[in-house]
């Protein structure tokens, strides 16, 4: 059985494409060794242990307005298709919607007032409101994972990486806050939740 002219074409053209995938990972390499990129990945390490440190303190307030600049900063520079840069404002009122949810939860009756809105099982975790603050972090680790599967040097997954644990600790924050808000920062096996995943 002889091939098609259409088999020996893809055929050739299934060629090139490793040729060319060969090519372009050779080149990626001797630009990875570069001055110039090691100037890049010394500023970008330096970013990553800025990121670290923010999260150490475990500021809520501070994570979020933190995460903020990073997302405008990449909507601003980095924002390369529509794709992203409606992921990218998508996030950004998310976590408007978030900031605003510290200013009611610090209000004990006013957060007692929210509470009662959220009532139906799918509108709780773990006894408290599944409001905006909470989906956005979900939303928000999931977004990050996702981010962390693309292709990226090994310092910027490590930043992703730091900026998930950032908005893991900063759920937990809040969720400190709602169980202060409505009386259960005694009663920890009631309130119990695992908030986002690892």
């Amino acid at each position: 059985m002889t091939n098609s002219p259409q088999s020996s074409t893809n055929n050739r053209q299934l060629i090139t494409l490793v040729q060319n995938m060969a090519a372009e990972q050779a080149t990626h390499a001797a630009m990875e060794r570069s001055p110039t990129v090691g100037t890049y990945r010394a500023a970008q390490e330096t970013l990553m242990n800025t990121v670290k440190a923010i999260g150490r303190d475990g500021d809520l307030p501070t994570i979020l307005t933190a995460e903020k600049s990073i997302l405008t900063n990449e909507l601003r520079f980095y924002g390369n298709s529509a794709g992203h840069k409606s992921s990218l404002k998508a996030a950004l009122q998310d976590l408007v919607q978030a900031e605003k949810h510290l200013s009611i939860v610090a209000d004990k009756d006013r957060y007692a007032s929210h509470n009662e809105l959220f009532q139906r099982p799918k509108n709780r975790r773990g006894g408290l409101p599944y409001d905006e603050a909470r989906q956005f972090f979900s939303a928000h680790n999931t977004r990050l994972l996702n981010q962390d599967r693309a292709r990226m040097s090994e310092t910027e997954k490590r930043t992703v990486k730091a900026r998930r644990a950032n908005i893991r600790k900063a759920e937990q924050a809040y969720i400190a806050l709602q169980q202060k808000a409505l009386g259960l920062e005694n009663d920890k096996d009631k309130t119990r939740d695992r908030g986002i995943s690892r």
